[in-house]
């Protein structure tokens, strides 16, 4: 994509330890954009929309504790706990009024960072915001469960089953190469992804968005949360839901220049 801007890199000191963090665009532009990834993966999925967002601001999307190159906490977390985390983080950071944009997990994280942040969040946009059934939360809990349990002296056929598991929702424009980075992330933090998922099904999205003021925008595509996030539409006071079908789990990455160009009306107006 032409005139992009490079995404660097940076270790800061967190909680935790060292918290690893990807960076594109700079300061003196418009309102920073931080970014919440999604579990087990990382900050780097969102590369190509930092390159994009980082022409006329600050954008960061840092590795969850735990996650990426961020060292682990020293017993799982909450949401409100990881939400926690990257605020000391970012408020270290001394940023001012800020936007942020989660991804599954990463949504939970960002509407309870929001929460605690009030005065200083002013946009949120959300990819993916499940608001479950009960039936729905249980059957998530086991489908993720099976596929995040650590193995031992395995044959091998957990890979090629997380594999097939990312692979169902690859919608129009997906490459092997981004299934891949899903998979080689998703491989490396098994034990911690596992925690994050316990904290995932003890989130309460519903109760979260309702207590939201900031104008919302949620992406909605084609993966198992699809339904779930549909009904996040009743718990907006100050939002929208957009359907990004037929995408399936990439479409930070297949359309990014169109969906860049919302989340800036979103944030700017």
């Amino acid at each position: 994509m032409a005139n992009t801007v490079p995404v660097r890199r940076q270790y800061v000191e967190g909680p935790y330890g060292q918290v690893h963090v990807y960076t594109a665009g700079k300061t003196g532009g418009k309102r920073p954009l931080i970014c919440f990834h999604q579990s087990p993966l990382s900050g780097r999925t969102f590369d190509a929309l930092m390159r994009e967002m980082g022409r006329d601001r600050l954008v960061l999307a840092p590795d969850t504790p735990g996650f990426g190159h961020s060292d682990p906490p020293p017993a799982p977390l909450t949401i409100a706990g990881y939400a926690a985390a990257h605020g000391q983080v970012i408020d270290a950071m001394d940023l001012g009024p800020i936007d942020v944009l989660g991804v599954h997990t990463g949504a939970r994280i960002a509407v309870e960072f929001t929460r605690a942040r009030r005065e200083r969040v002013r946009h949120v946009t959300l990819v993916g915001a499940a608001v479950y059934t009960e039936e729905e939360r249980a059957a998530q809990r086991a489908w993720t469960g099976k596929s995040l349990t650590p193995t031992e002296c395995s044959d091998g056929a957990h890979v090629l089953r997380m594999w097939n598991n990312w692979a169902q929702f690859r919608g129009p424009g997906v490459t092997d190469a981004m299934i891949e980075r899903y998979l080689s992330d998703s491989l490396r933090q098994r034990s911690s992804g596992a925690d994050a998922m316990k904290a995932v099904f003890s989130h309460d999205m519903e109760t979260a968005l309702h207590d939201l003021d900031q104008p919302v925008l949620v992406f909605n595509v084609r993966d198992d949360i699809y339904e779930a996030t549909r009904r996040s539409a009743a718990c907006l006071k100050n939002g929208r839901v957009v359907d990004l079908s037929p995408s399936g789990l990439w479409p930070l990455e297949t359309r990014t220049a169109e969906i860049a160009e919302m989340i800036r009306r979103h944030c700017d107006s």
